[in-house]
C-alpha cells in the first residue's frame, strides 16, 4: 500500500467539493465570491505530496466562518440518513463476520447525490472485495480486546451497527464520530437526532474530514495508540491514516470512488476493499 497523495484529478474534485458547500452554506452571492477567492488561495498549495483531506479541513472552517453557517450539509444529511434507513430496512443481515462487513461496505456506497434507486441497486448486489483481508481479520480477532471503529458518513450508521455490535461481543469497541458537523459525515448531534441505541461506546473526535491522531484529545489519542485494531470506514480515513506506519491494526473498509485512491491500491474505480495493514 502506498501512502494516498493527490493526483491530477484532485484539483478540481476539491473545487467542486468547497463549491458544493458553499451552496448548501449560503444563497448570498457575494458571500459566496469571497468564499471563491478564499479556497482558491488554499488550493494553490496543492502539490503531488499533498493528502486531498488536509485541504479540505483548512477550507471547511472558512466556509463556515464567512457564511456564518456551522452545519452546511444538514439537509443533505438529513434526506440522506432518511433513504439510508429505508434501504437498510430492506436487508436482513446474517451475524457473521464477512456479513457483516459486507453490510458495512455497503453503506459506503451512500454518498452525495446518490438517489434512491441507483441505491437500492448498489445494495442489491454483495460488495465483491477486491482487496479480501475478511478472514486475516477473523483469525486477528480471536486475541483482541480493545477495538476503535471510525465513522463515515451520517448515513452509514445503520449499516455500521451489525459489525459494531458483531465486534462488541468480545471486545470493547469505540464508535469514533465527530464532536460537531464536517460535510456530511456523522456527528455527535445526528446521533442524538437519530435516537439510536448503540451496543458501544461513542467517542468524539474533532470536526475534520479523516482522522488525525494529533488532533485528538490526549485521551482518545492514547485509546487510538493501544488499540488492537483500528476500524477505519471511508476514503476520507484512509487518505489521513495511510500516512501512517503499518503495523496490522488497520481495517479499512470502503469502496474506491477515485482515481487517486483506487490507484494508490492498484484497484479500479468502483472496486470495494476489506484491507488489514
Amino acid at each position: 500500500m502506498s501512502f494516498m497523495k493527490a493526483g491530477s484529478e484532485c484539483l478540481d474534485c476539491l473545487r467542486n467539493l468547497a463549491r458544493q458547500t458553499a451552496e448548501f452554506a449560503t444563497s448570498d452571492p457575494l458571500v459566496r465570491s469571497e468564499i471563491e477567492r478564499k479556497v482558491e488561495k488554499i488550493l494553490e498549495r496543492l502539490s503531488p505530496d499533498t493528502v486531498p483531506a488536509d485541504l479540505s479541513n483548512e477550507f471547511h472552517p472558512v466556509i463556515k466562518k464567512l457564511s456564518g453557517n456551522p452545519d452546511p450539509y444538514r439537509e443533505r444529511k438529513l434526506r440522506e440518513i432518511e433513504m439510508a434507513k429505508l434501504a437498510f430496512s430492506k436487508i436482513r443481515p446474517r451475524r457473521d463476520l464477512r456479513s457483516c462487513v459486507e453490510i458495512a461496505a455497503q453503506g459506503n456506497a451512500i454518498d452525495f447525490f446518490v438517489d434512491p434507486e441507483s441505491l437500492d441497486r448498489e445494495l442489491s448486489v454483495k460488495p465483491n472485495f477486491v482487496i479480501d483481508d475478511i478472514a486475516k481479520l477473523e483469525r486477528k480477532l480471536g486475541g483482541i480486546k480493545d477495538i476503535l471503529y471510525l465513522a463515515d458518513n451520517a448515513a452509514e450508521v445503520f449499516f455500521d451497527l451489525p459489525l459494531l455490535a458483531f465486534l462488541g461481543k468480545d471486545a470493547r469497541v469505540g464508535y469514533v464520530v465527530k464532536e460537531s458537523p464536517v460535510q456530511n459525515d456523522l456527528a455527535i448531534e445526528d446521533i442524538r437526532l437519530m435516537r439510536l441505541r448503540f451496543p458501544v461506546e461513542i467517542i468524539p473526535s474533532p470536526a475534520t474530514v479523516g482522522f488525525y491522531p494529533d488532533r485528538a484529545s490526549p485521551k482518545l489519542r492514547e485509546r487510538f495508540e493501544r488499540a488492537d485494531l483500528v476500524v477505519a470506514k471511508g476514503m476520507g480515513n484512509y487518505e489521513t491514516l495511510s500516512e501512517l506506519p503499518e503495523n496490522g491494526k488497520f481495517f479499512y473498509i470502503f469502496r474506491a470512488k477515485c482515481g487517486p485512491v483506487a490507484r494508490s491500491l492498484d484497484v479500479k474505480v468502483g472496486d470495494y476493499v476489506a484491507m488489514l495493514r
